[in-house]
């Protein structure tokens, strides 16, 4: 149980704008209603993400490239071997389904984000003050942010 928890501002930031601009914040307020939700647009999110030292990127997923590929199989145009390649990062998988697409085959947008899986600790003026790494402990993330807070008085 952390002691400081209510000197805490929890916030959610997202790096996937083409999914979460305007629905982040609900999200977030879902897992307690103080928490918020935040994001920008790509181009602010890299300089964000530089200046911090922390990395995000869209990446094409494995699974567009079977679809296309078995798709291709199917119509007799193109005979593709799919490859399947096995991924240590942490990434959001999502899609996107392109509704002006009227064929019975849906065309879908596949990707995935990587990113750095890193908690950001900020002090009131916002500058960073620490980074917690995994593994995510419940405790002894607890515990380190109390001492941090404690430090901050």
């Amino acid at each position: 149980m952390m002691n400081n928890k209510d000197s805490l501002q929890v916030v959610f930031i997202s790096v996937d704008p083409s999914r979460d601009i305007g629905k982040l914040d609900k999200f977030a307020s879902a897992f307690n209603p103080s928490f918020l939700g935040l994001t920008a647009h790509q181009d602010e999110l890299m300089s964000i993400s530089r200046s911090l030292g922390v990395y995000h990127e869209v990446v094409e997923s494995q699974k567009l490239a079977q679809e296309d590929h078995s798709s291709h199989g199917e119509s007799g145009e193109h005979d593709h071997e799919d490859n399947d390649m096995d991924s240590d990062t942490d990434s959001h998988e999502g899609q996107d389904m392109d509704s002006s697409d009227s064929h019975t085959s849906t065309k879908t947008a596949h990707y995935d984000i990587d990113h750095t899986s890193s908690y950001l600790l900020f002090n009131p003026d916002l500058k960073l003050t620490a980074l917690l790494t995994s593994p995510h402990e419940p405790a002894p993330m607890a515990k380190a942010i109390d001492e941090i807070i404690e430090a901050l008085r």
